[in-house]
This record gives structure tokens, C-alpha cells and sequence, in this order.
């Protein structure tokens, strides 16, 4: 079968190109805004663009607004103007929680202490760690590219400055993140 792009519709696209590109790591990425407010993320369009110097990359859709114009969100909003994140990997365990702060609009802090999460401090960026989070990568903003005319995405290059993971995940000297049930987007 052969799909010529320009003939498909938006929702066609998305489900063509998700189901071909797996499997897809699920960042659940914390920032915060320039008041201290903790955002928190699920990001499904996340992965490696070097290993050195370490950097990541995070695709942020834009929304559309009321006026119709492609507004930022906040994950992408904070990165910008706030220069750090803390992107976790989830474990399928916190399914129900990654599910959640994946809506519209961002967490309350209600809904965060709700959902039961806990915050550390981070070793080298202000933003902090969910705790119970096998994996987290402390990150810094290097880079934005604005994706598309009109603009459909918000593009963030992130340098990792600190990694954690969990004791018992490391196996001669190297992170085995398998016993873990690390959550990705998978297609049966």
C-alpha cells in the first residue's frame, strides 16, 4: 500500500506516521514558570540527538487558540524563557499520572499532590525530580526551531547536564532499564 501525503487528512497523517515510527520513548518532562509553578508533561515526540555533547530533542505541539492563531504551551513557554527541564522515563506504573498531566491544560497543584507525585531537588537545574522515576535527565535550553509556516511546533534542543537512575537498573556499569517495564509508545 502507498499513501501520497498530500491526499491525507490531519488525523490519517498522525495515525500513519505514529503507527510506522515505534517504538516512541514517553517523556514525562517537569519545568516551571518564572513564578516557581511546576509543570508537568507527557511528550511522545522525544529522542536523542547526540551524545556529545548530550543533547535531546522535544517536539512541542502548538494549540490552536480562540482567535485561531498556534499558541506555545507551557512546557515549551517555560524551556524558553526559563532554560531548564527535567525529562523522567516513565515506567508503565505511572501510566494513570503520565495519562493525566497529559491533558489541556497544566496540573494544578491540586491535581499534582492528587496524583500522588513527590518532587527532589535536582543536582544542577532549579526545576525538580519526580520522585519514584527510575531515569530523569536534568536538562538545560540550547536551542528553539519554530516547525512549519504557520508555525505547527515548537521544536526544543535540550543539553543533559545530569542523569539519574536508579541503583538498581545499573548492571556492569551500564543502565538496563528492561526490569523497569520502561513505558514507550508501542504498536502491537
Amino acid at each position: 500500500m502507498e499513501w501520497p501525503v498530500a491526499t491525507l487528512s490531519p488525523s490519517e497523517k498522525y495515525n500513519l506516521i505514529t503507527d510506522c515510527v515505534v517504538p516512541r520513548p514517553i517523556a514525562w518532562v517537569t519545568s516551571m514558570d518564572a513564578t516557581g509553578k511546576i509543570n508537568i508533561a507527557p511528550f511522545s515526540y522525544f529522542n536523542i540527538v547526540s551524545s556529545e555533547p548530550m543533547i535531546v530533542s522535544l517536539s512541542v505541539n502548538r494549540r490552536l487558540g480562540q482567535d485561531g492563531s498556534s499558541e506555545q504551551k507551557d512546557t515549551a513557554l517555560n524551556l524558553i524563557h526559563g532554560g531548564d527541564c527535567v525529562i523522567h522515563i516513565p515506567s508503565h506504573d505511572h501510566a494513570p499520572a503520565v495519562h493525566a498531566t497529559g491533558s489541556g491544560t497544566p496540573p494544578s497543584q491540586a491535581q499534582i499532590d492528587a496524583l500522588g507525585l513527590q518532587f527532589s531537588p535536582s543536582q544542577q537545574v532549579k526545576t525538580p525530580r519526580i520522585d519514584n522515576c527510575a531515569v530523569a535527565l536534568e536538562g538545560r535550553f540550547l536551542q528553539h526551531i519554530e516547525v512549519a509556516q504557520p508555525v505547527v511546533a515548537d521544536l526544543i534542543l535540550v543539553e543533559i547536564v545530569h542523569i539519574y537512575a536508579a541503583d538498581d537498573l545499573l548492571h556492569n556499569d551500564r543502565v538496563h532499564p528492561e526490569p523497569y517495564a520502561i513505558a514507550a509508545n508501542k504498536k502491537p
